[in-house]
Formats: C-alpha cells, sequence, structure tokens
C-alpha cells in the first residue's frame, strides 16, 4: 500500500470516529431520560425507598364509591384538604389545575396517565357530592372524595399527610390542620413519593412527566 493510500486510508478512519463519537454525543444529549434522585429532589419529589401498600379503605366521590381499585391503571396525585379552607386550600388546588395544564402541553395522553384528587379531610362539612364539585371548579376532570372520618384517617396515615381531626363542632366556622404536601400513587396503587410544600407547578408537571415516562 503505498503512502498516499495509507494516508487517505488513516484520515477516512479518523474521520469515521470523529463521526460516530459526534453522533454518541448527539444521541445522548437529545435523547431524553428520567431525572436522577437529585433532580427530583430540586423539584420537591422524594420517591420513598420502598413503595407502600395502602390499607383498604372504603370513601365516595359523589354517588360512587371510591376505593384502593380507584388507585390502580394510572398515576394518581392526592391532596388532602376541606373545601372551607379559605386560602391555602384553594392555592394548592389552583397550583394542581396549573399542573394539570403544563404536563397536558407536555403529554396529550397526561389525562388517561394521570388524575388529580382531593380527599376532604372535613367530612362533617364536606359531603362526597359536594368535594367532588368543589374539585371540578377547578378542573373538571379533578376528583373530590370523602366519607367516614375513620376511613380518612387510615388513608392519611397510609400517606403520611396528618391532619387535625375536627368532630361534631358546635359551631360551623372552624378551620383545621393538615399536611400541604401531595402524596403520589403509581398505577399499581401503592405509595409512590410526595411533593413536599410549597408547590411550582411547572417543577411538578416536570418530575411527573418524568416519572410517567420511565418509572417502573
Amino acid at each position: 500500500m503505498s503512502q498516499s493510500n495509507n494516508i487517505n486510508y488513516t484520515v477516512i478512519s479518523c474521520l469515521a470516529i470523529i463521526s460516530m463519537v459526534i453522533g454518541l454525543f448527539v444521541y445522548d444529549t437529545v435523547t431524553e431520560k428520567e431525572l436522577t434522585a437529585d433532580q427530583y429532589k430540586l423539584l420537591k419529589f422524594y420517591k420513598l425507598n420502598t413503595e407502600r401498600q395502602l390499607s383498604d379503605f372504603a370513601l365516595a366521590t359523589g354517588p360512587n364509591e371510591f376505593t384502593n381499585k380507584n388507585l390502580e391503571g394510572k398515576w394518581s396525585l392526592i391532596f388532602m384538604g376541606f373545601a372551607s379552607c379559605p386560602d391555602m386550600c384553594p392555592m394548592t388546588m389552583k397550583q394542581m389545575a396549573k399542573t394539570s395544564e403544563f404536563l397536558e402541553l407536555e403529554m396529550p395522553d397526561a389525562k388517561e396517565k394521570i388524575s388529580f384528587t382531593i380527599v376532604s379531610v372535613d367530612p362533617d362539612r364536606d359531603t362526597p357530592e359536594a368535594i367532588l364539585e368543589y374539585a371540578q371548579a377547578f378542573n373538571p376532570n379533578f376528583v373530590g372524595v370523602s366519607g367516614a372520618i375513620d376511613q380518612i384517617y387510615t388513608l392519611a396515615t397510609n400517606l403520611t399527610l396528618p391532619f387535625v381531626p375536627v368532630l361534631n363542632s358546635e359551631s360551623t366556622d372552624y378551620d383545621m390542620d393538615h399536611s400541604m404536601n401531595l402524596a403520589l400513587i403509581s398505577p399499581e396503587g401503592k405509595y409512590f413519593g410526595f411533593f413536599k410544600s410549597p408547590h411550582n407547578p411547572e417543577n411538578i408537571a416536570k418530575a411527573l412527566k418524568s416519572l410517567i415516562t420511565f418509572a417502573k
């Protein structure tokens, strides 16, 4: 082989290697990957080390029963609040509605992948019909759930969303202490992780998109 041919061969080989490296770099750059644990934490999402099985519960949304089965088949983001809340609950519901909007812009099939739910911690004032109407005032696809206080308390305990029950109060104008975190349930109906307050809808949507797309 002549020196000229050797040079040409070397140049072609180098160009091929460079092209392959550039191709791999571009592929690695443009290919979407799941967020890392640290990235999730920056978005204020904390995944449990082990998904937690929920105790059986029986609640209602409007005239329909709402049980563990309703939390299977898609992701579920759950907030535990109450309709008479003057400020923090409506603010959180608006943030959830905005999260849903952001998510649908990124994922056209988001409605089939995730549901947004408020479970009332105030069943004395929030009937299943009333809390469903409250939820759908923020988004017609949202779910509102209420029922017996013992069932609500069991679910809240399972989701580490504590609240202080108010029962049989003589006043109808009382406030309630409750967690502002949001619990995320996997399509298998297990407690998967939570978003810590205060909430940023864009950040929640970004984390949810990654989880829905990649989480096993």
